[in-house]
């Protein structure tokens, strides 16, 4: 639940959502006009870097620059052990979302580095590609470094990088980043249950 106590909001017309969110149109501007919000307390996704985000659109706008924050893409993780990551859609996500298909890439294996010092830890990833265009929609890690990788998956993705565009790119090696690049056996293909929009 948004933490809105203690910002005086109950002195102003401010509206707050039904979980105590303050509401506000796609530039950050709540309903009473001059008064706008970002952060957590617009409940919109609660990471630190998406407010730093949010934060700067806001500056833009105030700039004369009008600017919508951009969800689009933004990876995550969790610093667990090992810790896992992901930018985009799941794969139940596009299942739902995407009109036609997907392929679904898992590769499971032994980072090099673990085999030479004989640890048994492996490594997961995932890649979800709408299968008429060739984009890479999602992308999932659980293994050593995947914050770190999927930082740079991110940028790719946010360029809008297909699967010809990562089986194109020389890995570095021995990494276990090279994994999402040597990627080759399709795992599965998918029929989704998107609808497309009509065209006016």
């Amino acid at each position: 639940r948004p933490n809105v106590e203690g910002l005086g909001l109950e002195n102003t017309d401010v509206k707050l959502g039904k979980n105590g969110a303050i509401l506000v149109n796609p530039y950050l501007e709540t309903n009473q006009k001059g008064v706008w919000a970002c952060g957590d307390v617009i409940d919109r996704i609660q990471l630190t870097p998406v407010a730093l985000m949010e934060g700067m659109a806001l500056l833009e706008t105030f700039k004369g620059n009008p600017k919508e924050p951009d969800y689009e893409g933004i990876a995550s993780a969790v610093f667990c052990q090992p810790p896992l990551a992901t930018v985009g859609m799941t794969e139940e996500e596009a299942i739902e979302k995407v009109v036609g298909e997907i392929d679904v890439f898992v590769e499971g294996f032994r980072p090099m580095k673990n085999t030479l010092s004989g640890r048994e830890e492996r490594s997961l990833m995932k890649l979800i590609v709408e299968t008429a265009t060739g984009k890479v929609l999602g992308a999932h890690m659980v293994g050593p470094d995947s914050p770190e990788i999927m930082q740079g998956i991110a940028i790719a993705m946010k360029a809008g990088a297909t699967k010809a565009v990562f089986d194109s790119t020389v890995g570095i090696h021995p990494s276990s980043a090279e994994e999402f690049v040597t990627m080759r056996t399709l795992t599965r293909r998918v029929k989704c249950n998107g609808v497309a929009k009509a065209k006016i």
